[in-house]
């Protein structure tokens, strides 16, 4: 796969800003787990964070929503391969908290993502646990396919 122009490549010392990212892990099977992200990450700081939204077309349907974040760093590796990139996210429920209410609720978090992803940030490799509720227990997906995809334009 050819790089992409509009990923930076962010194994460089090259400081590019703010950039936007949207993923889909798993694949497109009928009854199959899909993990879709929306993410914004900052480079210089190395910090990630977005929504996502784990849907299953099963019954009950699975459809849980997660607010990340997180960081990336490089991993290591011997040459002549490319670093990878390890981005950890943590998703809690998104909670809407009225304005000049307080301190909220503590949440606990739905959601824990690893990807090993290549350095032009288009595809990679995830595994990940999610519970669909506070009192749910963990489920657990490992090595699912990651694919960068066109983010939604709002109309």
């Amino acid at each position: 796969m050819g790089r992409d122009s509009s990923m930076p490549d962010t194994t460089t010392k090259d400081r590019v800003g703010l950039f936007h990212a949207s993923y889909q892990i798993g694949e497109s099977r009928p009854g199959g787990i899909i993990f879709k992200l929306d993410l914004v990450v900052d480079t210089p700081n190395r910090r990630v964070q977005g929504l996502g939204s784990i849907t299953q077309a099963v019954n009950p349907p699975l459809d849980v929503a997660t607010s990340l974040q997180g960081s990336y760093s490089q991993l290591p590796t011997l040459p002549p391969t490319p670093a990878l990139l390890l981005v950890l996210l943590t998703g809690y429920p998104p909670i809407h908290w009225p304005h000049h209410a307080g301190l909220g609720p503590v949440i606990l978090p739905n959601v824990d993502l690893r990807m090993s992803l290549i350095p032009s940030w288009q595809s990679g490799i995830a595994s990940y646990r999610y519970r669909s509720g506070p009192d749910s227990d963990w489920q657990e997906v490992e090595a699912a396919p990651v694919k960068l995809v066109s983010p939604a334009v709002a109309s």
